[in-house]
């Protein structure tokens, strides 16, 4: 008896706890040890709501994705290890970031972000400003290098100098 009234009030400090917002199996878990539970009542737990369809992984790196690219963009890398943090299934994780943030969608992205940090300067900038803000944004090396190839990217560095340049006159 003890061990089906542990099971239940599991399955509720659980279902309390996603109730909120979606959360990812790690998540739950690491909820359920908090409280005190076995790991044996943790997984049937988890497994009740997998069947359900309360906890759905995938479901919650899609969701994820989507709203980390509409309101706090960044890089892959820089959405790799949130993800990475939040769900232990690293191809799980590639896998959505390959269908649910293609390259082209990042490169956009970079783009935007480099041009915006270009525009909002009060000073010169340099190719090497530039992509150290987009590295510590969360894009890779080659996406940099594309974005600070880019003609339109080269101009408004070089705008940016003499805008300076005449400003000191």
């Amino acid at each position: 008896m003890e061990q089906l009234e542990q099971l239940e009030q599991a399955k509720q400090a659980a279902l309390k706890y996603i109730s909120a917002r979606m959360h990812t199996r790690q998540e739950v878990k690491q909820q359920l040890q908090k409280k005190g539970y076995e790991s044996g009542i943790i997984r049937e737990v988890t497994a009740f709501l997998e069947e359900y369809r309360y906890l759905d992984d995938a479901a919650y790196c899609r969701s994820w994705i989507h709203d980390r690219v509409q309101f706090h963009p960044c890089g892959r890398q820089k959405m790799a290890f949130e993800l990475e943090k939040k769900i232990s299934d690293r191809q799980l994780v590639q896998q959505s970031l390959d269908e649910y943030f293609p390259e082209e969608q990042e490169l956009k992205l970079a783009m935007a972000a480099a041009m915006k940090k270009i525009e909002s300067s009060r000073s010169a900038v340099s190719r090497e400003q530039i992509g150290r803000f987009l590295y510590t944004r969360g894009y890779g090396g080659s996406l940099v290098n594309r974005v600070l190839h880019d003609e339109t990217i080269h101009e408004m560095i070089e705008n940016s100098r003499q805008g300076q340049c005449n400003n000191n006159f």
